[in-house]
């Protein structure tokens, strides 16, 4: 059974306090995770550039967060949305859910195809 709206929604706001935590002594130390795929690989992972381009949005600099990480700033959005349902709408066996599966396989593939990609040499 899903649980109550308001314990989903104590577990939003404490992934979001957690973040900006993060954010904010990131900013003030300079200390970082490193990206484990980056370190053992020397290639970027989808993901590389979240907390610049985070760090970006907050700072209102566009561009400088589409720079860090394009794929997931565009579909930032569509990812807020896929958190909030995933936490606040009931999951049953419903037509929507079967299709919001479907598109989250694709958006999982078309990220994998983003990672490949920016790893590509520009100059084929």
């Amino acid at each position: 059974m899903k649980e109550p709206y308001g314990k989903n929604l104590i577990k939003i706001i404490a992934a979001g306090c957690a973040l900006a935590l993060y954010l904010m002594l990131r900013r003030m130390t300079g200390l970082s995770i490193p990206c484990v795929f980056r370190t053992v690989t020397g290639f970027k992972c989808p993901g590389c550039g979240v907390t610049h381009m985070l760090e970006c949005m907050l700072k209102l600099d566009m561009k400088g967060a589409r720079e860090a990480n394009p794929f997931l700033f565009f579909t930032s959005p569509f990812l807020l949305f896929e958190i909030i349902y995933g936490f606040l709408v009931p999951h049953n066996n419903s037509k929507f859910h079967r299709i919001n599966n479907y598109i989250l396989i694709v958006y999982c593939i078309a990220l994998i195809i983003f990672g490949v990609w920016r790893n590509l040499p520009l100059s084929l």
